[in-house]
Parts: structure tokens; C-alpha cells; sequence
């Protein structure tokens, strides 16, 4: 029998979670699972063993449309225990205003020089229907934009099963995944890094506005996929124009490995035009992005009520949108604009 000493919770911006367990043989363990983001980065020189086969796997898993996780354990002293356990006890229980990053920082001091153990991937299929309402909005000018924490590859066939991405678009892919952003990272210089994702990132952006452009006198419609990393510096003062010009000039938009700071920024960042904006999720990752647009829509379902209880409307399923956009929307609208012309 495992005896469960601590959990430190799931957070968006953590994108993982750890038990601390006391296994039969008294050893003390560190178990950890999370988005591959940030799991590789915290693997020990020793524990990179089965890290390039792992990294293989989870991409393969990923463009099948499956979820990933990657998971990994540390072995921990008796005295390094103690330490830790003291300072954590000491910001779980603290009554300041900056508890959570206290909690957060703990966490993040043992949860390092992990090895790998593994990944896992789940299927998370399509509700019904969902294709043909996206298609339907679609046919009826409404601009469908993706914000997801999945992972890129994953996002993109989910983007193409229902119906977002098509065979005869053409991709526009802004990311920082690159080998010498991996080596960068590794070396450790912060400045470095967010001087190069900068530069990089802004260099993606012009490239694919030049490619927009080119293209307008043909009938070659584009789909922009941005990952979190990129979002990042995309959302920056300095970018924010560009990447929204780039954007709106897309068909399909898919942001994936978003935060739910992210998401509520790119839909505020999209209101800033003057356009009427709906959003639509059922998750709790999802209720500051319900929040931010002119209309929320919550999905009640396995993913809990905080998305139900943080919108305007409420759905049973995503494919019901469709009804609710297009007729009820229509009629209701109809029915105020009569009214308005009365005398």
C-alpha cells in the first residue's frame, strides 16, 4: 500500500500536477504528469533515456487526434523531504495575497530532475454533429476561431475532422517548437531566449501576411495554427496588430496550447475591432474567455458547471448552436429591430 502524503494541484499555467507518495519499501516518491511542454524540460540528464522515443510517440499519438500526457517520477531523501514539506506546509497555509505563487514556487523546487517514465494518450472524441454546425456557421459568414489546450498536432486533426481545416487550404504553422529553441532553452539565458522567440516569432508573422497577399487575386484560402509559446509574444503590444491583420485574413484560426489567460486575451483582442463576438466551452479553463465576449455560450456535460455558470446561454451540446445562432438568434433579432422601427 502507497501511502498519499501531498498533492500539488493541477493549475493552466503549471499544465501539470504531482503526488507525493511513501511507497511499501519506505521510499519517498515524487510522481508527476503533464503537458510533454513542460515535463521535458524538467527530466533530469539521467532521466532523458527513452526521451527522442517518447517525443516520437507522442507526436504520432497526437496526429491520430488522441491527448497526451507525459509522465515521470523522482526518488526523494528523508532530509530534502523535511526541507521541502516545511517551506510548503508554511505557503499552503499562508493568509497573504500571493498564496497561490508561494504554493507555485514550492512546487516548482521539487519538481525537477524528474525521470521519464512514459506518456499516455486518451481519446476524446467529437460530440455529434459538431462538423455540420461548424459548416453551417460557416455558410451563414460566421468566423470560427479554435482556442484549445491541446497540443498542436492534435489541434490540427481535430481542425480537419470538423471541417475547420480542409485539404485545399493552405497552412500558415507559427511556432517556437525548433530544435535550436530546445537548445536555447537548455542553455538556461532567459534574455536570449525571449529575444530570439521574439525575433522569430515576428519573422513568422510577416511571412505569412506576404503569403496572404500574394495569394488574394487567387481563390486560395489560408488557416492559421499558432501555438502557446508563439501566442505569447503574438499577443504583445508591439504584435497584437500585426497578428490580428494576419488573422482575420485567415479562414480558420486555431490557437492550441492556451492558456485561459490566452484565450480571454485573443477573444478581447478581436472585440477591439468592433465585431460582435460569441464564445462558446465547457470548461473551467474556458470561463475567463466566456467572460470577455459579448456572448457566452456554456456546454453542461463531464467537464463540471463552471463554464454553465459563467455564461449567458447554456447548451446541452455544441451541435445545438447552430439552432440557437441561426434560428432563435434570427428571430430574436427580427423581433427587436421590428420593435425599435415602431412609431
Amino acid at each position: 500500500v502507497y501511502e498519499l502524503l501531498h498533492v500539488l494541484e493541477f493549475t493552466s499555467s503549471r499544465k501539470r500536477m504531482s503526488v507525493m507518495v511513501r511507497n511499501p519499501e519506505n521510499q519517498l516518491l515524487l510522481l508527476c504528469k503533464g503537458a510533454d511542454s513542460v515535463m521535458f524540460e524538467r527530466l533530469s540528464k539521467h532521466g532523458q533515456q527513452f526521451e527522442a522515443e517518447t517525443r516520437r510517440h507522442i507526436n504520432r499519438y497526437a496526429e491520430a487526434g488522441l491527448r497526451t500526457l507525459v509522465i515521470a517520477y523522482r526518488e526523494l531523501g528523508e532530509d530534502e523531504y523535511r526541507i521541502w514539506e516545511k517551506e510548503f506546509l508554511k505557503a499552503k497555509t499562508s493568509v497573504t495575497s500571493d498564496r497561490e505563487a508561494l504554493v507555485a514556487s514550492a512546487a516548482e523546487k521539487i519538481e525537477r530532475d524528474l525521470i521519464l517514465l512514459g506518456a499516455t494518450a486518451v481519446e476524446d472524441k467529437l460530440q455529434k454533429g459538431v462538423p455540420e454546425c461548424i459548416d453551417k456557421l460557416a455558410q451563414a459568414g460566421i468566423k470560427v476561431w479554435v482556442l484549445t489546450g491541446d497540443k498542436m498536432e492534435t489541434a490540427i486533426n481535430i481542425g480537419y475532422a470538423c471541417s475547420l481545416l480542409r485539404q485545399e487550404m493552405k497552412q500558415i504553422v507559427i511556432t517556437l517548437d525548433s530544435p535550436d529553441m530546445e537548445a536555447l532553452e537548455k542553455q538556461g539565458d532567459k534574455e536570449n531566449i525571449t529575444k530570439v522567440s521574439l525575433e522569430s516569432v515576428t519573422k513568422q508573422i510577416r511571412e505569412g501576411i506576404s503569403q496572404v497577399n500574394s495569394a488574394k487575386e487567387s481563390k486560395v484560402t489560408f488557416g492559421l495554427v499558432i501555438d502557446g509559446k508563439s501566442l505569447d509574444f503574438a499577443l504583445d503590444k508591439k504584435l497584437e496588430k500585426m497578428f490580428l491583420d494576419l488573422a482575420i485574413d485567415c479562414a480558420s484560426v486555431i490557437c492550441c496550447r492556451s492558456s485561459p489567460k490566452q484565450k480571454a486575451l485573443v477573444t478581447r483582442l478581436v472585440k477591439g475591432t468592433g465585431k460582435t463576438t460569441l464564445a462558446i466551452g465547457d470548461g473551467a479553463n474556458d470561463v475567463g474567455m466566456l467572460q470577455e465576449a459579448d456572448i457566452g455560450v456554456g456546454i453542461s456535460g463531464v467537464e463540471g458547471m463552471q463554464a454553465v455558470m459563467s455564461s449567458d446561454y447554456a447548451i446541452a451540446q455544441f451541435r445545438f448552436l447552430e439552432r440557437l445562432l441561426l434560428v432563435h438568434g434570427h428571430w430574436c433579432y427580427r423581433r427587436i429591430s421590428m420593435m425599435v422601427k415602431l412609431p
